[in-house]
């Protein structure tokens, strides 16, 4: 029997869901139909990363439909513009987003594992994707991917005044070389999800993201098994699996064990300890002894009364949406299903009940699933760039996948 929140997510899916198969003013035709993360106001479009969080809970609710007709929305887009746009606009066809595609084929899988069809289209838009991040984001020296954008002059232009408003830009600066770089670096920043964060230090085009190159080491290794019987595919994306989890560890890798983001002019590991380091824990490329260090870097860190806050506290230096005490839904359940693969299961249930919890409290009091939440006290009072908006999306996803990973403990304790 669902709970309240999930009979509220249950009735509200459909009212989420928006079908545009032409162009329309800067809305992106899309040939099947897909989900937005808010009912109304903000966020009326397909994005990128959000899409493969909420399809967790989709899939757990029965819609596997559109769990897949996401999913070839994007093969569309990777096919027509050559990668996945942040979201499906005119405007953000300069730049994408944390590359969750080879996690969203996974999940597709799961729910159609005979689709020989589908598994074909799957590897060729996942190949499409991969070559834009080779093209586009990866650096020669080191092998390793930084977020970036491929914008105009225009789009250089517009994106100051959006490092003004939301990162305190200097509104006077005339230096045209300040201006493009600060642009840059924004608009790189708007590409990671992570907009905005003391994560990077305000140079994240300059940064190889550590959640970033972990997603790309997923997607190598499934391109491998979705080559297969071809063995010299297989062979070759596997090689660059290997390769890539090389680069990782020698350069993102702290002496500790820790993975951080490594920025690749300074040849240096930011500072800035975040979320993202529980990536290479989820996609299951860590040690042991690495995860040992990740988990207790975590739970020191960012683990609060009421959830796992997207960066320790003292580096929160601004008024950043991804900064101190914001717990997004996306990295609880990072953080919970990190901890769980390599056996931290306690520490697991502990944070995904604090999640569920959290949502259940603020439900009660506004009737209303939110895009974020404060760690530290429970309540939508968090830092802002915008007004928060209420939430479908990631938020109910994550609410569901935690629900389900408790309800999975239980059995597995016979409780």
């Amino acid at each position: 029997m669902m709970d309240k929140i999930s009979q509220y997510i249950y009735g509200h899916w459909d009212d989420t869901v928006r079908y545009n198969p032409a162009d329309n003013g800067t809305l992106l035709g899309l040939p099947e139909k897909y989900i937005v993360p808010s009912v109304r106001n903000a966020f009326q479009e397909l994005y990128y990363w959000d899409t493969y969080f909420a399809c967790r809970g989709l899939a757990l609710q029965g819609r596997k439909e559109l769990v897949r007709s996401n999913a070839e929305n994007f093969f569309y887009e990777v096919k027509k513009f050559g990668f996945i746009p942040n979201g499906s606009r005119t405007f953000y066809l300069n730049r994408s987003q944390p590359p969750f595609l080879g996690a969203l084929i996974g999940l597709v899988l799961d729910l159609y594992p005979d689709d020989r069809i589908f598994r074909k289209h799957a590897g060729e838009a996942l190949q499409l994707e991969i070559s834009f991040w080779d093209t586009h984001r990866r650096d020669p020296e080191t092998g390793l991917y930084h977020y970036g954008s491929d914008p105009s002059e225009s789009d250089i232009a517009d994106f100051y005044q959006v490092a003004v408003v939301r990162r305190g830009a200097d509104p006077q600066e005339k230096d045209p070389q300040i201006r493009r770089k600060i642009a840059l670096a924004t608009l790189a920043e708007a590409e990671s999800g992570w907009d905005f964060t003391a994560r990077f230090g305000g140079k994240c085009d300059e940064c190889a993201a550590i959640d970033l190159n972990c997603l790309l080491l997923l997607s190598f290794r499934l391109s491998a098994k979705l080559s297969v019987p071809d063995s010299r595919m297989v062979n070759h994306w596997q090689s660059r699996a290997d390769e890539l989890s090389r680069n990782i560890h020698r350069y993102c890798r702290r002496q500790d064990g820790v993975f951080f983001d490594y920025n690749l002019r300074e040849h240096r590991l930011c500072s800035v300890f975040s979320a993202a380091s529980m990536f290479p824990l989820w996609s299951g490329m860590a040690n042991a002894a690495d995860a040992a260090a990740a988990r207790k870097a975590c739970l020191e860190k960012l683990e609060y009364p009421f959830g796992i806050s997207a960066v320790c506290a003292t580096s929160a230096d601004g008024n950043w949406q991804w900064g101190h005490p914001n717990g997004w839904p996306c990295l609880q359940l990072i953080c919970f299903e990190a901890l769980a693969k390599y056996g931290y299961q306690a520490d697991a249930a502990r944070i995904a009940r604090k999640y569920i919890n959290t949502v259940k409290e603020n439900f009660e009091k506004s009737g209303s699933l939110w895009e974020k939440y404060n760690v530290t006290d429970g309540s939508t009072r968090v830092a802002a760039e915008y007004e928060m908006p209420e939430m479908m999306g990631w938020t109910a996803g994550v609410y569901l996948a935690a629900k389900d990973f408790l309800e999975n403990d239980q059995q597995q304790k016979g409780e």
